[in-house]
């Protein structure tokens, strides 16, 4: 069994600095997928008050869509 990968927020940060938009995008969008299970709702909730400066031109329907649905898991996980 494949130990799971910690949702560490600073590491998405880390992808706001990209200059590209596009990329920038691509690349939280694909943090989000890879870590977004793994993600506490608190860490969620920071990651999307967050989410407009972060992702400045990057920020989309998409990546808020992705953090809802993460978020939305998260809670059910933590209420057992």
């Amino acid at each position: 069994m494949s130990a799971k990968a910690p949702c560490t927020v600073s590491d998405f940060y880390a992808l706001s600095w990209l200059g590209n938009p596009s990329e920038r995008h691509q690349r939280l969008s694909e943090w989000l997928t890879t870590n977004g299970d793994n993600c506490s709702s608190e860490q969620l909730v920071g990651i999307w008050n967050n989410l407009a400066a972060w992702a400045g031109t990057a920020d989309s329907a998409e990546l808020r869509q992705k953090v809802l649905y993460y978020y939305a898991k998260a809670v059910e996980r933590e209420k057992k």
